[in-house]
Order: C-alpha cells, then sequence, then structure tokens
C-alpha cells in the first residue's frame, strides 16, 4: 500500500481512524494516512461522534490528524479539510491506494467507484448505514482484475444518484442539510466490519462483495459480489 485514506470522518470514520492508525503503525503495511473531510464539529455531534469539547468548530479532519499524530509519530498523517469532488480525487486515489469511503450520499460513492475502475491496483471500503441497519460493499482490483463488483453495480441508488457531492453545494446548502437520525452503536457496527473488510484483504482472505447487518437483529449477511 502507498497510501491509505479515510474520507469522512463522521460517525463511522471517526471511530475507525484510530484503531486502523494503531494497525498501520504496529504492522508496518503503510506509512501514510490521509484524513478528508470538509465538515467541522458542532454540538449536534457529541451524541454519537468521537469529539472533543474544544474541538467545536474545528473541522474533523483537522482535529482527528492532530490527535492521531500524538498517538503514532511513526505514521505521516495529514488531514484534507475539503470534501472530495472531482477536481482532487485524482491527486488523493493514487495506485495502490486503500479507502474507508464513510460519507453519507450516493454522488461521492458514485465518484469514488468510478475513479477507482480506472486504477489497477485499490481497495475500496464504502460504510453507510440508517438509524439501526446498514452494510458495508468492497470494490477491490489487484493487478488490473476486479476481484470484487464495483459499488454501483448491484445499486441503482448509487449508479444514478439523486443527490450531489458536498463540494459542488454552497455553504446555505450544506447548512440545510438534514442531521441525526443516527445512533453511535449502528456506527461503531459499520466502522468494525469496514476494518473486518480490510483485514480480510490484508490477508488475503476476502470472500465477499457487501455486508448488510441489523444492530437489533444481531445478525450480518455477507454476499458476493462480482
Amino acid at each position: 500500500m502507498k497510501r491509505t485514506l479515510i474520507v469522512g470522518l463522521g460517525g463511522i470514520g471517526g471511530y475507525l481512524a484510530e484503531p486502523l492508525a494503531r494497525y498501520l503503525d504496529s504492522s508496518g503495511l503503510c506509512r501514510e494516512l490521509v484524513l478528508a473531510d470538509g465538515d467541522v464539529y458542532t454540538a449536534s455531534n457529541n451524541d454519537r461522534q468521537s469529539m472533543r469539547l474544544e474541538e467545536l468548530g474545528v473541522n474533523k479532519a483537522i482535529a482527528h490528524a492532530k490527535r492521531l499524530s500524538r498517538s503514532f509519530p511513526r505514521i505521516s498523517i495529514r488531514s484534507c479539510p475539503e470534501y472530495v469532488s472531482e477536481r482532487s480525487i485524482d491527486g488523493l486515489v493514487v495506485e495502490e491506494s486503500v479507502i474507508f469511503l464513510c460519507v453519507d450520499n450516493h454522488a461521492t460513492r458514485k465518484l469514488f467507484s468510478d475513479h477507482c475502475r480506472r486504477l489497477d491496483d485499490v481497495l475500496l471500503i464504502s460504510a453507510g448505514n440508517d438509524l439501526t441497519d446498514g452494510n458495508v460493499q468492497v470494490y477491490w482490483k489487484v493487478n488490473g482484475i476486479q476481484r470484487t463488483a464495483p459499488l454501483d453495480k448491484h445499486h441503482d441508488e448509487i449508479r444514478f444518484p439523486t443527490d450531489r457531492n458536498p463540494a459542488e453545494l454552497t455553504c446555505e446548502e450544506l447548512a440545510s442539510l438534514p442531521g441525526g437520525g443516527q445512533i453511535i452503536f449502528t456506527n461503531l457496527t459499520a466502522a468494525s466490519l469496514a476494518l473486518n473488510a480490510f483485514y480480510a484483504a490484508m490477508t488475503s482472505k476476502l470472500s465477499y462483495g457487501e455486508v448488510y447487518f441489523d444492530v437489533l437483529t444481531g445478525r450480518s449477511n455477507a454476499l458476493v459480489r462480482r
């Protein structure tokens, strides 16, 4: 791996950042970790996101980069305090990248899926959830060969997104986006399953392309996606 990225440092990305950095630090698999998010912490995030009171109003990517850099100085950790767009993705997602995509809109998922199709070696792990259920998708390419399907192959809502990438929205439009509707336990489950998929791929034992889960029933269902 040349580069590991976490895109979206909210309820899912914020919780997988520390264990991922700890694993990268101890394993030596990758020495470059990039954190990308254009959002800032608000008081409404305190019930389910990894934040400190002194970080109110601070960009989430910057806050996490500062914390992780203190704990894991052997890793080069840098922040990208903006939403990833068509203009910026080329410089962020390069060959031999691992991407944890923890966003809440289909337009960004399609952007990353389309970009990764053009690469030969890449691992894209997309995690998302509603109130008590969610899914994790894995798009994996090795030497130009797809081992699992792109994010949009089995999901028309990603292939034909009706929402917009936050990078394309005005400040007024961003402020009007609905918030809430999630709980910390579901976020943690999605984060854990995303890390599980990463470990399975790194050990060449990944046998699925998507996992659906429900925290109320305790069930998770892994599906092969080709």
